[in-house]
């Protein structure tokens, strides 16, 4: 944690300095104003950005029953207020949270109801209920800002690399311009996003055998999504700026996952399966 809030705050003070060198003092002030609200309301109204972005339908106890009970169920053994549970219309089997205090939304797609069981599906949901208890919707928007300003800039920037922007000029030049200030934000900013996301993946897997008392469930639903083949035009590609909040990462251009392995998380809850069984010994 020590070595994510480091590399953090080099993301927060390269993007500083680079608003600072470009803006003049007052405009430099604005934008980081801009900035702090931006901020603000993405935390706040996060629930309302999941929905949004995944197109995540709301669901009632009758539509869902076993989706419905249990997370109710799970939410009073970890003691949280019973999240709205939302459902993505996708086959791409995922689950994500996100929000903080009474805003809260749990999502499920349609495809993950399909491809787990029952005890595997309770795991999953656990998991995105310790995200919750941790308030990592919270940690995770905070952290990745400065991530996200220089992925913005660098999308923008590599639209306008086209020959019809190069022979007009103006674009050509804006988008290098945006190349120059994104590149040196998302590489200062990547490696405590990466570490923070991936820390805090196990802190949930931990939350969520905390909850169920069952490490193998989560183990052999992971081991499920994991195998799982995904479509090359997956659906839930256009939200992978939420990977952070997903049990499993889904498919981004990004060369580098905010989640631990796989293999690695599953053989973390193994040992503990290990562990937590009476006269068990590891072989």
């Amino acid at each position: 944690m020590l070595l994510a809030l480091v590399l953090t705050l080099a993301g927060y003070a390269v993007l500083g300095w680079i608003v600072l060198s470009v803006l003049s003092t007052t405009m430099a002030l604005v934008v980081c104003a801009c900035f702090a609200i931006v901020i603000l309301a993405s935390v706040s109204q996060a629930d309302y950005i999941a929905y949004w972005a995944t197109n995540a339908i709301a669901i009632e106890r009758e539509q869902y029953p076993l989706l419905y009970d249990t997370i109710e169920r799970l939410a009073r053994q970890a003691d949280l207020p019973v999240p709205p549970v939302a459902v993505i219309p996708s086959d791409e089997p995922n689950a994500l949270s996100a929000g903080t205090g009474n805003r809260t939304v749990v999502c499920v797609t349609t495809g993950l109801l399909r491809a787990l069981d029952d005890d595997e599906l309770e795991a999953v949901l656990a998991h995105e209920l310790a995200h919750l208890k941790n308030d990592d919707s919270t940690v995770m928007t905070v952290a990745g800002f400065p991530m996200v300003v220089s992925a913005i800039a660098l999308s923008t920037a590599r639209r306008t690399f086209t020959l019809g922007s190069y022979l007009i000029g103006l674009p050509f030049l804006l988008g290098t311009y945006l190349l120059f200030i994104g590149l040196p934000v998302y590489l200062a900013s990547l490696p405590g996003t990466l570490v923070l996301s991936r820390y805090r993946e196990y802190a949930a897997d931990r939350g969520a055998v905390a909850i169920t008392g069952d490490p193998y469930a989560l183990a052999s639903a992971l081991a499920t999504l994991h195998g799982e083949p995904t479509p090359p035009d997956a659906d839930l590609r256009t939200v992978a700026g939420f990977n952070a909040f997903c049990i499993v990462p889904t498919d981004s251009l990004s060369p580098f996952s905010t989640h631990p392995p796989t293999h690695r998380r599953i053989a973390r809850l193994r040992e503990q399966f290990v562990e937590d069984t009476p006269g068990a010994t590891s072989t």
